[in-house]
């Protein structure tokens, strides 16, 4: 039942997407400023890809794949059902693409019209329901993160996951908290990550290479690296593959065909 469920849903999405792609020609949207991928240029309007890469013949570049087809191909593999976004930001980049039938997202600033204007610590302190899929975008601090992440998981469905955006900044610049006027920002989300690849024994953590890092979190287990008492940028850039184990996309596609 859940395999035939799964293959309609597919179908249903694809078929979607191929009559966005005849009436609209909606394959891709633009990025913004604040999209900015390491080495691109501020303001360089680049093609982003949305969509599940799951079955695909030819697998989009790595410069036009984005968090949104990461999320999107996680959902397709897992029959995801219920999605939240914590730090929803506008809703056209991100929130409005995603396939899941039930989606929460949360944002202090009011003007974005999330369903819940409110802080992620708030959120989380009043929220009694579980996610499939869970989006950390928000603050982008190591000890809110860290925080996110803690609190994402004690809401994380059985087979669930959870996606850390911005883990691998591309340059200094990009992670000095606080922020300081720089165009593209990761903040120190980094920091967080490594430190729960040195402790964390029950989960499985790596990085997509896409963006500026999407980080997969599944309940599981993995090898713990060690972690220097002093977290620089400098022993980043010189640990960076290893910390944050970071793949390639293809690598990401083959840890799917892990799961059945």
């Amino acid at each position: 039942m859940r395999t035939s469920r799964m293959v309609l849903r597919r179908a249903v999405a694809r078929s979607i997407g191929i009559l966005l792609i005849m009436v609209f020609g909606l394959t891709v949207r633009q990025t913004n400023s604040s999209e900015v991928r390491p080495g691109q240029a501020d303001g360089e309007k680049k093609e982003a890809y949305l969509f599940s890469i799951l079955g695909l013949d030819t697998i989009p570049p790595p410069s036009v794949l984005t968090r949104t087809a990461i999320l999107n191909t996680l959902a397709d593999k897992f029959d995801y059902q219920s999605y939240l976004e914590i730090g929803q930001g506008h809703k056209e980049d991100n929130f409005n693409w995603i396939t899941c039938r039930i989606k929460i997202g949360v944002d202090p600033n009011k003007r974005l019209q999330a369903a819940f204007s409110v802080t992620s610590d708030e959120f989380f302190a009043l929220n009694h329901d579980t996610f499939d899929l869970i989006f950390i975008d928000g603050l982008h601090r190591a000890a809110q993160v860290e925080r996110d992440i803690a609190n994402s998981l004690k809401v994380l469905k059985r087979n669930g996951t959870i996606v850390v955006h911005d883990c691998n900044p591309g340059t200094e610049d990009m992670q000095i908290v606080p922020r300081q006027g720089q165009g593209a920002w990761t903040g120190d989300v980094w920091k967080t990550w490594v430190k729960l690849r040195a402790i964390r024994t029950d989960l499985r953590m790596y990085v997509v290479n896409v963006e500026t890092g999407c980080g997969i979190i599944r309940r599981g287990a993995q090898k713990l690296i060690v972690m220097p008492e002093q977290l620089t940028y400098d022993l980043f850039v010189k640990n960076r593959r290893n910390w944050l184990n970071l793949v390639e996309v293809d690598g990401f596609l083959r840890d799917l065909k892990r799961h059945r």
